[in-house]
């Protein structure tokens, strides 16, 4: 489910967009800028974690969560939480705008086996100037 949400996204988004799964939630805050001859973070050698993640990706990045269970059966339904973090709160929001819209259904329009179930809305994070626009899907199995 998780990569046919990533799969939309990466279609959708400006390219070079990165859409990272659940298991990849920590790449972004192990980022660093430099590295010594073996390939391993250098010390003080500048910015690291997630400054370092978003200054070599200035448009941002996608981060979808693990799907979270709402029933059983065979009418099987999730809830996901998609977060666009990006280094400012207009980028932010309109990532998660772009990436609210690609992915999920509409009257009279597209159709996708996911729902927006709340609308994007932006937060500062506690770390580096950074900003994540979030939103929430419900998706059914299938």
């Amino acid at each position: 489910m998780v990569e046919h949400l990533r799969d939309l996204l990466l279609a959708t988004l400006p390219q070079g967009t990165p859409v990272l799964l659940p298991e990849e939630a920590q790449e972004p805050f192990t980022a660093t800028t430099t590295k010594d001859a073996q390939g391993r973070p250098k010390v003080g050698g500048g910015e690291r974690g997630l400054g370092a993640y978003l200054t070599a990706r200035p448009q941002g990045y996608v981060q979808v969560e693990a799907p979270q269970g709402l029933s059983a059966g065979l009418g099987h339904q999730y809830l996901i939480q998609v977060a666009c973090v990006a280094p400012t709160r207009a980028a932010a929001d309109a990532l998660a705008h772009t990436a609210a819209r690609a992915v999920s259904s509409r009257a009279g329009g597209q159709q996708t086996r996911y729902t927006l179930t709340t609308p994007p809305s932006s937060r500062a994070l506690s770390v580096h100037a950074a900003w994540a626009g979030t939103f929430i899907l419900t998706a059914r199995k299938g």
